[in-house]
């Protein structure tokens, strides 16, 4: 059984609304005493306290506020109110793998058994998990979302059959199961408003608006998990507090003080908990409600920030608003979801005053397992030294979660990367295993966790690949090590004991030469080797964005974006992305040969105008026997076997999308 689920004994934190306790809106006197809470057992400084109600929440937000508001307010300056009432109305009521030879991180060939063609979709971390991205398919249709809306080209006839226009301000995520289309929308302006629009493209070429939501916070990362839409918010929740400031007319810095702290001392809940509304599909807004129930809201022992970091879930076939699960007194900084539950990496926010010596604070990570009908429940919370590199840094298996960090001595400089195994005991990650020692001097680029295997890049002159054991998660082992130049800055597993890696190729000195895909042999854990590189110069989004590495198993087909004038060829002569010419941007097409990386092209889109406007290639994907490219002007569809275009479609202007650079000439 999943030790996870085994030890799921809190209670799911459905949210049904913040009570309205009179005490929450009417007892202005502020706690001189943190509330300590129920006992929850511990660990450190990452153990979570619950609130017994909206006053005892209240009490420790009014506190904490009042031990750090200046005259100028919180965080060191006054708040900012960018379109506070014109956004907000005025409330009226309140399978895992065991090695690298299966391919755990990529999704499987999709298909519905009907005959439809099978098709890759975007780069996930763990299967049966899907992340927000740009660009989804159902492999009949491809839907593009840009700033000026969502393209929905059919692949048959390379045509855009539906354009959904009236999408909010601001970037955009998709999230598509069946025939229900997510689009998550984070807004340009300092409102912190997430606006989650709700499609049925059932009929692809009539998409029809079911429902549109905002909730408040900056969104941190979107998944999608057995039909259920999980958000991960943050909610700057003191900037909506009216403080003053010095320089207003008549206040000097003690009125202005004083005047802050009777803001705080007279603050209800309701200024605090983050909140949603629904908008009516004639642009109507809802009466707001608070997202989340104070007994679900939670704070760590050591002070985190005055946001709450809030998990909100959404039933994708089902036709209601979305539902606050859980919520902890802290800024959010890097998620990572496993098919059964959310892990949330956050930092001490006081550290640096509070360390004795100046020192990189901690990780704190905080547990929280995944139910039916969109229910959370908290499970646990551990601590690890060092920072994560991103959410690949993590990993559960088996119920236990990896992390991967680096310890960095902010004095001399000095640094050391670990694998750390945290396994849930009461409301404790305890820490079971421990390998340090890697990568001294040097940060981490890279981490892939598959089965029982870790492997971790560090770099700074040179590439160590490190290949560790975990079989036995409460010793692990460094069992091999390869050194060469250069780096990878992603890792994939490519099946047989090999590992496929994208980052730079270095000379011995650490100066960069260009992209490059390294193919490494990791069948012999106490022998990693390099058997193939392939040269492609420039640079490519893959190595810092996932969701941009395409790799299909049936063939060995590889496919990466590339930005051929950020960054040299190196020592090569016939560099991969100098032949990638048009302003519309490019692709390298590479294959898995056996045990061999072989380049075979590239794919180019046509520039529409002569501006010399680059933009890149920001997505592709295999739909049966086509790679199709994505821009964000222009989707491309391509035989994979001989890379001749069998079709494209274009919109807009290149310029309106914002150019990362001109090219001359």
């Amino acid at each position: 059984m999943n030790r996870s689920l085994a030890l799921a004994t809190a209670a799911a934190l459905l949210v049904v609304g913040c009570s309205n306790d009179s005490k929450s809106s009417t007892d202005s006197t502020a706690s001189t005493v943190k509330p300590s809470g129920p006992s929850s057992g511990g660990f450190g400084s990452s153990r979570l306290v619950f609130f017994e109600d909206c006053p005892d929440l209240l009490s420790y937000l009014r506190t904490e506020a009042l031990e750090r508001v200046t005259a100028w307010g919180l965080d060191g300056g006054g708040p900012i109110f960018y379109g506070r009432d014109a956004i907000y109305p005025t409330a009226e009521a309140a399978p895992t793998a065991d090695s690298a030879g299966t391919d755990s991180g990529a999704e499987p060939p999709k298909s519905d058994g009907s005959g439809d063609p099978s098709y890759s979709g975007t780069n996930t971390q763990e299967v049966g998990v899907d992340e927000g991205d740009v660009v989804e398919t159902d492999g009949k249709h491809v839907f593009v979302v840009s700033q000026d809306g969502i393209r929905i080209v059919d692949v048959a006839s390379a045509a855009v059959i539906a354009n959904i226009e009236n999408l909010p301000d601001g970037s955009h995520q998709l999230l598509l199961d069946g025939t229900r289309l997510l689009v998550i929308s984070q807004s340009y302006n300092s409102s912190e408003d997430t606006i989650v629009s709700l499609y049925d493209v059932n009929d692809a070429a009539n998409p029809t608006l079911l429902r549109r939501s905002h909730l408040e916070g900056r969104l941190v990362a979107s998944r999608s998990i057995d039909g259920q839409a999980r958000l991960v918010l943050t909610s700057t929740i003191a900037n909506r507090l009216q403080f003053v400031t010095p320089d207003q007319f008549g206040l000097d810095e003690a009125s202005a003080l004083q005047a802050n702290k009777d803001v705080i001392n007279n603050s209800t809940i309701e200024e605090w908990l983050p909140r949603y509304f629904d908008e009516a599909t004639d642009g109507a807004f809802g009466a707001m409600s608070a997202s989340l129930d104070c007994s679900t809201v939670a704070a760590p022992r050591d002070f985190a920030g005055l946001g709450i970091s809030w998990i909100a879930s959404m039933d994708l076939q089902g036709d209601s608003s979305p539902v606050g699960s859980a919520g902890i007194v802290s800024y959010g900084d890097v998620v990572y979801a496993s098919p059964t539950s959310i892990y949330l990496a956050t930092v001490p926010w006081d550290w640096t005053n509070t360390a004795p010596t100046n020192t990189q604070p901690p990780t704190l990570i905080h547990q929280f397992a995944l139910g039916a009908n969109g229910t959370a429940s908290y499970i646990a919370s551990g601590e690890v030294n060092g920072q994560l590199l991103n959410q690949f840094a993590m990993s559960e298996y088996e119920g236990d979660l990896r992390v991967a960090t680096t310890l960095s001595d902010w004095n001399t400089g000095a640094s050391e990367s670990f694998v750390q195994v945290l396994r849930p005991q009461g409301n404790e990650l305890v820490q079971i295993g421990k390998v340090g020692g890697l990568g001294l001097t040097e940060q981490i680029y890279a981490v892939r966790f598959l089965g029982t295997q870790a492997y971790v890049v560090t770099f700074r002159q040179t590439d160590p690949l490190y290949v560790i054991d975990l079989a036995d998660p409460t010793n692990p082992v460094v069992t091999g090590e390869l050194k060469i130049p250069g780096y990878s800055a992603y890792l994939h597993p490519v099946g047989d004991g090999l590992l496929l890696g994208v980052g730079q190729s270095a000379d011995l000195s650490g100066f960069t030469n260009g992209t490059q895909l390294s193919l490494f042999d990791v069948s012999d854990p106490a022998n990693p080797q390099l058997i193939s590189s392939l040269p492609i110069g420039g640079s490519s989004e893959a190595e810092w964005d996932h969701k941009a590495f395409l790799y299909w198993a049936e063939d060995g087909t590889i496919v990466i974006p590339v930005s051929p004038w950020w960054g040299g060829c190196g020592p090569a002569i016939d560099c991969l992305s100098k032949d990638v010419v048009s302003s519309a941007g490019g692709a390298v097409v590479a294959q898995l040969q056996g045990r061999t990386l072989v380049g075979r092209g590239t794919i180019q889109h046509e520039a529409q105008t002569d501006t010399g406007c680059w933009n890149p290639l920001q997505r592709s994907m295999i739909i049966d026997s086509e790679i199709v490219t994505i821009g964000l002007d222009q989707v491309q569809f391509t035989d994979r076997a001989s890379l001749t275009v069998r079709g494209s479609v274009q919109w807009g202007d290149p310029d309106m999308y914002g150019c990362y650079y001109y090219m001359e000439g």
